[in-house]
């Protein structure tokens, strides 16, 4: 059953993708890029209704025979129990990083967002679903219950199926074309999360869905709500504090210090905004192109990130959603632009050595540097920042810096690749390889989703006797923590380790490995 779900999941995807992509228009130039939306879709936002389940005692045969019930008629509150499992669980297993303070706004603008957008609803609903499949396929033992399991899958599949095909009519109903645009900056900022939800949603699913569907809509509206803050920008806010102050009024400010504590429309955005620069830069590197929303890196993403939390800042530090610092992000930004400049420069047989080491050498200074102050301990303290009624604000620093320790690694090893080539004898890939093996086995199995792509990276890189610390990794983990983006990267290796006797070192790169499977795999 598990299985025929699975088959039925890619099925409607790529029914899902080729109706989209004849349905779905962007409109882009060089200077503008506008989304827009059927203005009946905004009006009629609302959720379903949810009704009361069945109890136990109005259908008590059943109850009696099989110690549950069928469910498959009580679809209301059924939904109403996946969106939970959603908030309780599966969110948190997609971003185990994301741990908001007391006074940050939390998951309330998730939770606001269902309520308003089909789209994201829909699309975690059926998310829930698939998480519930996996973990039931871990759970499953013997034949105990057997026919109360048998209705359970039948349920959630049945569940599946309806919510695959509200996201359908739901997406379809997105309308791009290049005249007028939304009429307030909470639209836009409410459509895009949607998209993001849907993006969240089709990248858990695996390569089994077409990632970079909905990104230009969501760079469009990204690139839309930024180009909007500069009309209303004070003299002394940042653009991205005027972004979000665009949107709405904070939940909280301080008088005198723009101290804020943002809303749930504000802080859903931040979130958003972060995740989709992250999407931006791991997408790039799997398609060997510059990251399209690198000149917003400045705006968007805090100078310092120390793997701290701070409540009231308006630019957002990636170390709190994804684990990894800003730093390490910028580098990898940097080094796949790097890369794309060197493959225009192959391309038209003009590629200088000299220059292409002095363009890395500014990278390759900031990731030594970085490593060293983590390692070493001399990362400077923070400044102590006074929180509103002096509560901590989030998850130590310490929370991330094993994390950031190996995404530096593998960022070493990207840019390595760039310079030098595909070379797997290289001193400095071998000790960067060997460094990460070490370094994931401290890490907690719940957060290996958030470390997949320098897991991949350092996969391809490994030699034949390093492939079974990588195995071990992946055993040690159930359906439910592997599936998606770690199921991909585990495809990955075992095709690259499985060509590997027979690849061209001087046409190789990390890209080919991203695309091994026959089509670029974002790895986020």
């Amino acid at each position: 059953m598990a299985e025929t779900l699975k088959h039925q999941i890619k099925r409607n995807t790529a029914q899902r993708r080729e109706k989209a992509n004849t349905s779905i228009k962007v409109a882009s130039d060089e200077t503008s890029h506008q989304f827009n939306v059927m203005s009946d879709l905004i009006i009629s936002n609302d959720l379903l209704p949810i009704e009361p389940a069945e109890s136990a005692a109005s259908n008590p045969s059943d109850h009696q025979e099989h110690h549950c019930l069928s469910g498959v008629e009580q679809s209301p509150a059924i939904e109403t129990d996946f969106v939970m499992k959603y908030l309780d669980f599966v969110f948190p297993a997609l971003f185990p990083f994301y741990r908001p303070g007391l006074f940050e706004t939390g998951h309330s603008w998730l939770l606001l967002l269902l309520r308003k957008s089909k789209i994201a609803y829909h699309s975690t609903v059926s998310l829930s679903c698939y998480f519930f499949t996996m973990a039931l396929t871990d759970a499953e033992s013997g034949g105990e219950h057997s026919d109360c399991k048998y209705r359970r899958w039948q349920e959630v599949e049945e569940q599946t199926d309806k919510c695959f095909e509200s996201i359908r009519a739901d997406v379809l109903a997105l309308s791009l074309h290049s005249e007028g645009s939304l009429s307030t900056q909470l639209e836009r900022v409410e459509i895009m999360e949607s998209v993001m939800q849907v993006l969240i949603f089709e990248s858990a699913l695996g390569k089994s869905a077409p990632w970079n569907t909905h990104l230009p809509a969501a760079y469009a509206l990204f690139e839309e709500i930024m180009a909007s803050a500069l009309s209303h920008q004070e003299q002394d806010e940042s653009k991205f504090a005027s972004v979000l102050l665009n949107i709405g009024q904070p939940l909280w400010t301080k008088p005198g210090e723009n101290n804020h504590i943002w809303s749930p429309d504000q802080a859903g955005f931040r979130f958003c905004a972060g995740f989709l620069l992250f999407v931006d830069v791991m997408g790039s590197t799997a398609t060997q192109t510059s990251p399209r929303l690198m000149k917003h890196h400045s705006d968007v993403l805090a100078p310092v990130d120390e793997g701290t939390s701070i409540p009231s800042d308006a630019q957002v530090r990636l170390s709190s959603i994804v684990g990894c610092r800003n730093w390490v992000v910028r580098c990898i930004a940097e080094t796949s632009a790097l890369d794309a400049w060197k493959r225009g420069q192959m391309e038209t047989n003009s590629l200088s050595k000299v220059d292409l080491v002095d363009r890395a050498t500014g990278i390759a200074n900031s990731l030594r540097s970085g490593i060293l102050n983590i390692q070493d301990g001399l990362m400077a303290a923070p400044l102590y920042r006074r929180a509103p009624f002096d509560m901590p604000a989030g998850p130590p620093a310490s929370a991330s810096s094993t994390s950031t320790l190996i995404w530096a690694h593998a960022a070493q090893l990207y840019l390595t690749v760039v310079i030098s080539g595909w070379q797997l004898s290289n001193t400095d890939i071998r000790t960067n390889v060997a460094r990460i093996i070490e370094l994931l086995g401290t890490v907690p199995p719940y957060q290996l989703r958030a470390l997949a792509w320098p897991l991949c990276v350092a996969g391809c890189l490994a030699l034949e006797s390093e492939e079974t610390s990588f195995m071990t990794l992946f055993s040690s983990l159930g359906k439910v923590y592997k599936a998606g983006v770690l199921d991909d990267a585990l495809q990955i290796l075992k095709r690259v380790w499985q060509i590997r006797p027979t690849l061209q070192a001087n046409s190789w790169n990390l890209a080919s490995c991203f695309g091994v499977l026959g089509a670029p795999v974002l790895i986020a």
